[in-house]
């Protein structure tokens, strides 16, 4: 998959839709995920930037499904409100009670519409592509014969321990999935030492679902309705299903607790680097960056060691972002540099600008061509035209700079009185010394100059020179009579120096 793709799944789904029109996926969300010891929700854990409920409902989106219904329940606001970002269009089904799989399939039964498939994806499992569950929407049948009732996604363990066990005939046709526990109750030793597993992704037809959903009880060591059940009761109904196999047990595996969901990072974000790369991106450390699946990257950027880049960021050719920025919501023109160290925040950063090391864009900053903040400048709201500089120690809040002006160390612009926001416009090709405070609202005309250690709280015309500092008083020998030194010479007793 290219990562243009992998950013954008649903860039692909025009394609399959009609193939598939008569699916529907339900998206099973509804658990606590107690293991994850955490008042979110499980499934709106992120990773990479992006909520795990997220990820099969984009996939299933673009492989063509006609409709995804989400069965939620803890967490079921939050829940909602996070699928609708994706999937406006998503309908929700409500399981109150949280008794197993097959009960929560049960509560999705009512808004499944007229398919005639449905496609069963798990709400916390980050891993299956679009093109996996391409495959298993297409996938033709075992034999000659009608396509299969059932067909169910595994894969093989090299520990299956924990997961449920795949059972098939001579024939390969699926008898029945065991779980685990089950297993090792009911002394089915060759059970549990199989290991084919259970993804949890199922294709079904509707009417066969239903039938099957009616006899499940919750006659098992959890005491739980299990969806795993309707594969025994396909087979009895002489309508078995079919095993497809996933070639690696990484893309199917579930998020449980923190380590699962940092070891599912930890794959994506080698996989999306990988991609990343192959489309000539250079990052010099992999291992140690991160990038969101919302961030579009063009060729022959280069990204240094513990860069992070998320939300809806777009970095065009030529840019060089150093170590250890991190940039969220920003937009970065072609040739620009970002030095080490920096944070963007919703920011724009003209072509060939500057930023850094060490600078903090807020939210509303817009830097122009050839613009530069540099050591330790914070901006909020506030626009430096082309080849403005900004280039120490200094705060710019809901300002504007003209192009070409120069802004010296130290500046501030004071931009609160305690109540209001009040905004600062400074002119084309001005000069603003060093540790000079600019008091909102106020306008510096074009080309006009602010001495050191002005505060400025009138507008300053163009062309002319603001001041305001008080004239210098020299007292002599103030300091020899009364300053720190003559001080501490006189608590220090007669002949004792100190050593």
């Amino acid at each position: 998959m290219s990562h243009a793709d992998s950013a954008n799944p649903l860039s692909r789904a025009d394609r399959s839709r009609d193939e598939h029109h008569g699916t529907v996926a339900v998206i099973l969300a509804a658990g606590q995920g107690t293991r994850m010891r955490s008042a979110l929700p499980k499934v709106l854990h992120e990773v990479l930037g992006r909520p795990l409920v997220h990820f099969p409902i984009l996939a299933a989106m673009a492989a063509g499904v006609s409709r995804v219904v989400v069965v939620v329940g803890h967490g079921r606001d939050q829940v909602e409100a996070s699928v609708r970002k994706v999937a406006p269009g998503a309908v929700f089904a409500v399981q109150a009670e949280q008794r197993g799989t097959a009960n929560a399939v049960m509560a999705a039964v009512p808004e499944l519409g007229d398919a005639r498939r449905v496609l069963i994806l798990s709400g916390d499992v980050p891993g299956p592509s679009v093109e996996t569950l391409s495959a298993l929407l297409s996938a033709p049948s075992m034999t000659t014969g009608p396509a299969p009732s059932l067909t169910v996604v595994g894969f093989t363990a090299d520990d299956p321990t924990g997961y449920g066990r795949l059972v098939t005939g001579a024939d390969g046709h699926l008898l029945a999935i065991v779980e685990h526990k089950d297993a090792v109750r009911a002394g089915h030793n060759l059970v549990v030492a199989e290991r084919r597993c259970n993804a949890g992704i199922y294709l079904i037809d509707r009417e066969l679902l239903e039938l099957t959903l009616s006899r499940v009880a919750g006659d098992n060591a959890q005491g739980e309705f299990y969806l795993t059940d309707v594969a025994r009761f396909a087979a009895e109904a002489g309508r078995p299903g079919i095993v497809h196999l996933v070639s690696e047990a990484a893309e199917v595996e579930g998020v449980n607790d923190r380590s699962q969901l940092a070891k599912s990072e930890s794959r994506l974000r080698k996989v999306r680097n990988l991609e990343f790369m192959r489309s000539g991106v250079t990052l010099l450390d992999p291992e140690r960056i991160r990038i969101g699946f919302d961030v579009t990257i063009e060729a022959d950027v280069v990204l240094g060691p513990d860069v992070t880049l998320s939300g809806r960021t777009v970095v065009e050719s030529g840019v060089v972002i150093g170590q250890g920025t991190v940039v969220k919501d920003s937009s970065i023109a072609a040739n620009a540099e970002i030095l080490p160290y920096c944070v963007l925040d919703e920011a724009e950063v003209g072509a060939r600008a500057t930023v850094g090391p060490f600078a903090h864009l807020r939210p509303g900053t817009r830097l122009l061509e050839k613009a530069k903040v540099g050591n330790f400048v914070e901006t909020k709201k506030t626009t430096l035209g082309r080849g403005a500089k900004a280039n120490h120690l200094s705060y710019l809040g809901d300002c504007d700079v003209g192009e070409e002006s120069n802004i010296g160390a130290g500046t501030i612009t004071c931009n609160y009185d305690g109540l209001n926001k009040h905004r600062t416009r400074i002119g084309a090709r001005v000069f603003v010394g060093s540790n000079t405070e600019i008091v909102a609202p106020c306008h510096l005309g074009d080309e006009s100059v602010v001495g050191a250690g002005t505060t400025v709280t009138l507008d300053v015309p163009a062309g002319a020179l603001a001041i305001s500092r008080a004239p210098q008083v020299n007292l002599e020998g103030w300091a020899t009579r009364r300053g720190p030194f003559a001080r501490k010479r006189a608590r220090t007793p007669s002949g004792q120096g100190e050593h």
